[in-house]
């Protein structure tokens, strides 16, 4: 099966590159964290809803088994820095992704994500001002909020 990148799908791989499961495809966090990876998962018709796993508890986990699905992730994620190098919604999508999953606000209002070389270098090349702190990537540019917000599914990354 062969799979196409949409922003959707970019925001899915940011979660899963973020917060993945060691079994098959999937994410632990919070409820709402896989609530919104399983809701792309299923609009995106790459799970069906009978085969999803959902385990309560702390942390919540969900993944579901597609090998063709995992492949193209990781395959994906080689290739972030080729796919991500517009100030487009795949980009926006994807970095949303980021924060919703692993990412807040500094006490000096400045957003940040956790994320590895590959995305300080895309956010580097898309113009934002990056600052390393302690394995936090913290955006000093003033519009990456604002530039991801319309991306961002989850509610506690809504409230800046």
């Amino acid at each position: 099966m062969k799979f196409t990148m949409s922003p959707a799908r970019a925001y899915l791989l940011a979660l899963w590159k973020s917060r993945r499961t060691k079994e098959g495809v999937g994410v632990e966090g919070h409820r709402e964290l896989c609530e919104a990876f399983l809701r792309t998962c299923l609009e995106e018709r790459l799970a069906a809803a009978n085969k999803v796993k959902f385990e309560e508890g702390s942390p919540f986990k969900c993944y579901f088994y597609n090998s063709a699905v995992r492949a193209w992730l990781g395959e994906e994620l080689k290739k972030r820095d080729e796919r991500l190098k517009y100030l487009n919604e795949f980009s926006a999508s994807y970095f949303a992704g980021l924060f919703d999953a692993r990412g807040g606000v500094l006490k000096s209002g400045v957003p940040f994500v956790i994320g590895d070389k590959v995305d300080e270098i895309v956010l580097l090349r898309l113009g934002f001002v990056v600052k390393k702190e302690r394995g936090k990537l913290a955006v000093v540019s003033g519009n990456f909020y604002g530039w991801i917000s319309p991306f961002l599914k989850l509610e506690i990354s809504k409230k800046k």
